[in-house]
């Protein structure tokens, strides 16, 4: 049985009219909004796996939509939960940060009634295409809007939506290891792996580690790679060796905004095929499975490193420590290393700088120079240094996981290595008054190296540094507060970055969402081919996310109403 339908579909239907040919549907608007038969329909089509929302910490709060929803224990349970990543991954609809939620039956607040917020209304478990292609068909044809969810782990907001129904891919695990790949859509023949799009990193990393394998993946091990990930590109601790996670990709499997079950490589639908490497999620179709070159998993050694302006002799010595950091990083990631980093008042924490096929030996030359840079500022550090045989073990051993369940707002800056060759004190100057502002700072070191035809912006092959710089929103927040913070970050700290690095851009799976030169800041020079692809491929707009390819044709609203614009297509 559905759960909530009937109670849902009654209580949200009202007076209030749908502009039905310029609006998705909204729970609001009787007349366009499906009926509580037709949601019936799709829920027997999926054979009962539609879903009515109820936020995932309801049992906190004292009701939900009019039906009491209090439980102690299951609170303490859900508060326990929220801040470990894999409460938001095994749950159909949550996701990793509160504030794309609008931080609704936050486990934190007082209990109270609380809404839907920006949850979808309903939700598809998807365990099989027919599913995907039920909920994708049902979206078009009524006209509702449609949002993707893998595992949630969105610094973006891309996988919820107000007044949507989801598709949550999480439950497709297919793996078919494949020892030669020999297909005629591509010269690439070797060993392989078929994914299917519920898989996250660190499990990819376990399987594959048996036969002394790796793939290109995140840093953190909850990551969906076949996901937003692997469509927005994809940077991990190898891709300073192997490259971004699309150039990676084989094939992909898919259902279309037209429900076709399709396969796109470099021999069919090639257009969506070159879209989907770098084009970004949320825009071309539902991913069920990707098949990706698997790599010999590396010997690899590491450096770990962290000291505090204190440590070093004060403030202005910390930066000119962090300047010779960074201004090692172009020669590093030629020679295929990656660097996690994290900037706060006063503290440096290098966690770690990775160096897959080298021998600690060898790291230790590379390293020297940036440490003979140190000691002739009066700084002297000593590092830690690490090797072990394989990647898995670094892995395990180097990167922790992410917290989940707070309520933040990411923007980010990809800096080129001319930038810290022909100007590295405006760069470290960008750092310092970011940090000093009142943002916390998580960079990545990374260049991956050039690649032939992706839709990943192509200033990514001339890229070294990726710092991620984020505000706390409290929960509660006002909105004039929440403007405030979007504006701070548009007009001081985004200015200052890209003030210091001219040419530079974002990352279209970790920035700015509200960025108004979004565009080229994600996209660069491929914008026009991908918005081509879009208008061929889904005309009507089923695939919609903030920032996503296309995304410029269609607004939110107030209550989450999703409209045209006047753009003309």
């Amino acid at each position: 049985m559905l759960p909530l339908l009937s109670l849902l579909t009654s209580l949200l239907a009202s007076s209030v009219s749908a502009q039905t040919t310029q609006c998705k549907a909204h729970p609001t608007d009787a007349g366009s909004w499906p009926t509580t038969q037709q949601w019936a329909q799709l829920n027997q089509t999926v054979s009962g796996r539609l879903a009515a929302v109820i936020p995932p910490a309801a049992a906190c709060h004292n009701s939900f939509n009019g039906q009491p929803t209090y439980n102690q224990a299951r609170c303490t349970q859900i508060r326990n939960s929220w801040g470990q990543q894999d409460f938001h991954f095994n749950d159909p609809v949550s996701i990793m940060w509160d504030y794309w939620s609008n931080n609704t039956c936050a486990p934190s607040q007082f209990p109270g009634s609380c809404n839907i917020g920006t949850y979808p209304v309903y939700v598809v478990k998807a365990q099989s295409v027919a599913d995907v292609q039920a909920g994708v068909n049902f979206a078009r044809e009524r006209g509702v809007r449609l949002v993707i969810k893998n595992t949630g782990h969105d610094f973006m907001g891309k996988s919820t939506g107000a007044a949507s129904l989801s598709i949550w891919t999480h439950l497709f695990k297919e793996i078919q290891i494949i020892n030669n790949y020999n297909d005629p859509s591509t010269t690439y023949t070797g060993p392989a792996i078929r994914l299917g799009s519920g898989w996250q990193a660190g499990d990819i990393f376990k399987e594959l580690d048996r036969i002394g394998r790796t793939i290109v993946a995140g840093e953190c091990a909850g990551v969906g790679v076949t996901g937003g990930y692997i469509q927005g590109g994809g940077h991990g601790p190898l891709s300073s060796l192997y490259g971004m996670g699309s150039d990676s990709v084989l094939q992909y499997t898919l259902v279309t905004a037209s429900g076709t079950y399709i396969t796109a490589d470099a021999s069919q639908n090639t257009d969506i095929f070159w879209a989907l490497r770098g084009g970004g999620g949320a825009s071309f179709g539902v991913v069920i499975s990707v098949t990706l070159k698997t790599y010999p998993s590396p010997r690899t050694s590491a450096m770990t490193l962290s000291f505090s302006s204190q440590q070093v002799g004060g403030n202005d010595r910390f930066w000119s420590a962090i300047g010779a950091f960074h201004a090692a990083g172009p020669t590093w990631v030629e020679n295929g290393l990656f660097g996690y980093y994290e900037i706060n008042p006063g503290q440096f924490t290098l966690q770690p700088l990775l160096a897959p096929n080298k021998t600690q030996a060898e790291l230790q030359r590379l390293t020297e120079p940036f440490l003979q840079n140190l000691r002739n500022q009066g700084i002297n550090l000593t590092p830690r240094y690490h090797e072990h045989s394989n990647f898995l073990a670094s892995y395990n051993a180097l990167f922790a996981g992410e917290g989940s369940g707070v309520s933040m707002l990411t923007s980010s800056r990809l800096i080129l290595k001319s930038h810290i060759r022909n100007n590295n004190a405006a760069v470290t100057n960008a750092f310092r008054r970011t940090v000093e502002g009142g943002r916390f700072i998580v960079g990545h070191m990374v260049g991956p190296p050039p690649y032939a035809d992706s839709a990943v912006n192509p200033i990514w092959r001339e890229g070294v540094l990726l710092p991620l710089y984020n505000a706390f929103v409290q929960a509660g927040a006002s909105e004039q507060e929440k403007q405030r913070i979007i504006q701070e970050t548009n007009n001081v700290y985004d200015k200052v970055f890209k003030d210091a690095t001219p040419g530079g851009g974002g990352y279209v799976n970790e920035g700015n969402i509200f960025d108004p030169n979004w565009k080229q800041e994600f996209y660069g020079a491929a914008y026009a081919r991908l918005y081509r692809v879009k208008r061929e491929v889904d005309p009507q707009g089923v695939f919609w996310a903030k920032t996503a390819v296309g995304s410029e044709l269609w607004e939110e609203r107030v209550g989450g109403r999703l409209c045209r614009t006047n753009i003309q297509p």
